[in-house]
């Protein structure tokens, strides 16, 4: 299927017949649930789509995405355990998975998360691995700032609303990725303040203000708070393997 928003349904809509635990991450994920994702300026193409599942469904995994028309990259897949790529040659696409957590500039597991919601993962899962991006793109900012927009800083359990306490919970046990997401939160006011946007910013700061406030009030582990100490004299981040 050329439609890369459409496909994603598909390899989704199968797994889910087959029994299997997979959900949307990434871009196609965001535009399923922010409507701001599909309106100037924050509006973008997709090419690829991505995938978390877990690490019992990965043989079956193989072979739905084999069903589906896709290559297995055999050599990646072989050396990684936790990620999985297949291409789609006539839609010049690729397909990635990841297995059980998400691992880019920061980790944390995924495994306990994935059956929250469908067809994604949770939107605080989805706004983090935005969040977590050290060098952050205008894209990436963008797509932060659809979802703030699109979602309330509440908390609870309804999908539809981003539970700071969540959000807080990884970032007291993580300097680092406490230092990369209010790194990020601070790009995110720049962003607002310097552009013109179709957005009620008053209501979309009042969001951001409620996240950061979480994240500085949650009672920071012993672990966060030897890092600390360090600082910024040390790599806080990964960087992050693309190939």
């Amino acid at each position: 299927m050329a439609d890369p928003i459409k496909e994603g349904q598909r390899v989704i809509e199968t797994a889910d017949e087959r029994g299997l635990t997979v959900r949307l991450i990434g871009g196609t994920a965001i535009r399923h649930h922010a409507e701001t994702a599909g309106q100037e300026p924050f509006e973008r193409g997709y090419r690829d789509v991505d995938f978390v599942g877990i690490r019992e469904d990965r043989d079956d995994i193989v072979d739905l995405m084999t069903d589906l028309g896709y290559e297995a990259n055999k050599r990646f897949n072989t050396m990684r355990r936790f990620r999985l790529e297949f291409y789609d040659e006539h839609n010049d696409r690729k397909a990635d998975f990841i297995i059980d957590r998400f691992e880019f500039c920061h980790r944390w597991d995924l495994r306990s998360r994935v059956e929250e919601d469908c067809p994604t993962v949770p939107i605080e899962d989805l706004l983090l691995s935005k969040l977590q991006i050290v060098e952050s793109s205008d894209r990436d900012v963008r797509d932060i700032v659809a979802m703030l927009n699109d979602h309330p800083v509440e908390r609870g359990d309804d999908t539809d609303i981003i539970d700071p306490d969540y959000v807080a919970g990884l970032c007291a046990d993580d300097w680092g990725l406490y230092k990369t997401v209010t790194m990020s939160l601070d790009r995110v006011d720049s962003y607002v303040a310097n552009n013109d946007l179709p957005i009620d910013e008053e209501r979309l700061q009042r969001r951001v203000d409620e996240l950061r406030a979480a994240i500085e009030g949650e009672p920071k582990s012993l672990r966060w708070k030897l890092r600390s100490l360090i600082g910024e004299r040390k790599q806080w981040y990964r960087r992050p393997d693309l190939t």
